[in-house]
C-alpha cells in the first residue's frame, strides 16, 4: 500500500516541488504536504496525479525511486525509514549546523520571494534536525499546515546578511552575484565589515572589478553604509564611471524611495517621470545620513527631471552642501543646481 513517504521519495526523486505538483492537479501545496506527511489520507486520486506527473508507477516493480541493495546510501535509508517528514523520525543524519540552517532557510524565502514562509517539505533531509531546534526554540514558527517561518521578520535580514558576510569574508562571490541585496540586509552586514578591513578591501575590489553588474553594485552597496567619506567617494565614483551598477543603485532607490516595482524601478531608473510626490521623496533622500550613495544617486535622479530651479530642492541641496562630507556628493550636488548632468560634470 502506497503511503505518504512513498509519494515524497518518488516527488524528490525527480526533483518536482509541491507547487508544480499541485498546480497540475488542482489542489493546494500545503494539502499535498499533509498527504505526504501522514497527517491525511493518500486515496487512489492523488496516488494517480503523482504517477501521471511524475512519470512512473510508484511502489512497483519499475519504480526507479526505490533504492536498490547496492546504492541503498544513509541518505536514502533515512528516505524510507519516512525521515523526510519533519514531523518526527526514529533515526536522523549528522545534522547540519543550527546557524546554517537558519542562513538556508532566510536565503530560501528571500530568493524564492513568494511570500514570508516555505514549506516543510523543502527542507533537506540534512537539515530536519537543526530545523527541530530552531521551531523549538522559536526562532522558527511552524503552522499547522506545515509551512515555516520566522517569528521576527528582521532574522530575515539579519541571516541573510550572517551569510554574505561569510562569503565576503572567505572570498566567494556566489551569494553576491546571485540577487541585489536590500538596503536593511546591507545595513546589517555593514557592522560586520566595520570590525573587518580585510573584508572591506575584498568588496573594494568587487566593486571596481567585479565580473557582473549585480556583484559590483551590492559591493558598493555595502560600501557605501560604513559612511565614511572615504568610502562615499570611492562609491560614487565607482558609479559614476561604472553604467551597469549605476542602473541598479538608481533602481534600488528608486524601488525603496518612490514604492515602485522593481520592474517599474529599472524603467524608472533610465528615464525618470516628474510627479510632485516623487521629487519629494527624492528630494528627502537627499537627508539619507545613512547611505551616502543614495543621496548621490538621489541627486542624479533630481537632475534627469530638470527641477533644480524649484525651491524645495534649492533648500536641500543648500543644505546638504553644508553638511555633506563626501566630495564626490558635493560635486555632484553642486552640479544639480548648476542644471548640469550630475554624472557627467
Amino acid at each position: 500500500m502506497i503511503d505518504g513517504a512513498d509519494l515524497r521519495r518518488a516527488r524528490r526523486y525527480v526533483d518536482v516541488t509541491l507547487e508544480h505538483l499541485a498546480s497540475q492537479g488542482g489542489k493546494s501545496p500545503s494539502h499535498l504536504s499533509r498527504i505526504e506527511g501522514g497527517r491525511r489520507e493518500v486515496t487512489p486520486n492523488i496516488v494517480a496525479l503523482y504517477e501521471r506527473v511524475l512519470g512512473f508507477r510508484i511502489g512497483g516493480p519499475d519504480d526507479p525511486s526505490i533504492p536498490t541493495v547496492g546504492d541503498v546510501d544513509r541518505r536514502s535509508a533515512l528516505k524510507l525509514a519516512g525521515a523526510t517528514v519533519f514531523g518526527g523520525a526514529a533515526v536522523e543524519p549528522v545534522v547540519a549546523d543550527v546557524e546554517d540552517t537558519a542562513q538556508w532557510l532566510a536565503w530560501e524565502i528571500w530568493h524564492r520571494g513568494s511570500g514570508p514562509a516555505i514549506s516543510e517539505a523543502v527542507v533537506p533531509i540534512e537539515r530536519i534536525p537543526a530545523m527541530r531546534q530552531l521551531v523549538a526554540v522559536r526562532q522558527v514558527l511552524r503552522d499547522q499546515d506545515g509551512l515555516l517561518r520566522f517569528s521576527t521578520p528582521g532574522l530575515i535580514d539579519f541571516h541573510i546578511a550572517s551569510r554574505v558576510f561569510g562569503g565576503i569574508a572567505t572570498g566567494r562571490r556566489g551569494d553576491l552575484e546571485t540577487a541585489q541585496t536590500s538596503h536593511e540586509t546591507d545595513q546589517i552586514i555593514r557592522s560586520f565589515v566595520e570590525r573587518d578591513t580585510m573584508a572591506a578591501d575584498t568588496l573594494g575590489r568587487w566593486m571596481r572589478t567585479g565580473a557582473t553588474p549585480v556583484l559590483r553594485v551590492n559591493a558598493a552597496g555595502i560600501l557605501a553604509k560604513l559612511r565614511t567619506p572615504e568610502a562615499a567617494d570611492a562609491v560614487a565614483g565607482a558609479l559614476r564611471t561604472d553604467e551597469g551598477a549605476r542602473h541598479l543603485y538608481l533602481a534600488a532607490v528608486a524601488h525603496r524611495v518612490l514604492g515602485l516595482a522593481w520592474d517599474d524601478a529599472l524603467r524608472y531608473a533610465t528615464t525618470p517621470s516628474y510627479t510632485e510626490d516623487y521629487a519629494a521623496r527624492l528630494v528627502n533622500e537627499l537627508r539619507n545620513p545613512r547611505d551616502p550613495a543614495a543621496r548621490w544617486c538621489s541627486a542624479v535622479l533630481l537632475g534627469h527631471l530638470n527641477v533644480a530651479d524649484r525651491d524645495p530642492v534649492k533648500a536641500a541641496v543648500a543644505e546638504n552642501l553644508r553638511t555633506e562630507d563626501s566630495r564626490e556628493n558635493l560635486r555632484t550636488m553642486a552640479a544639480l543646481l548648476a542644471g548640469a548632468d550630475p554624472v557627467t560634470a
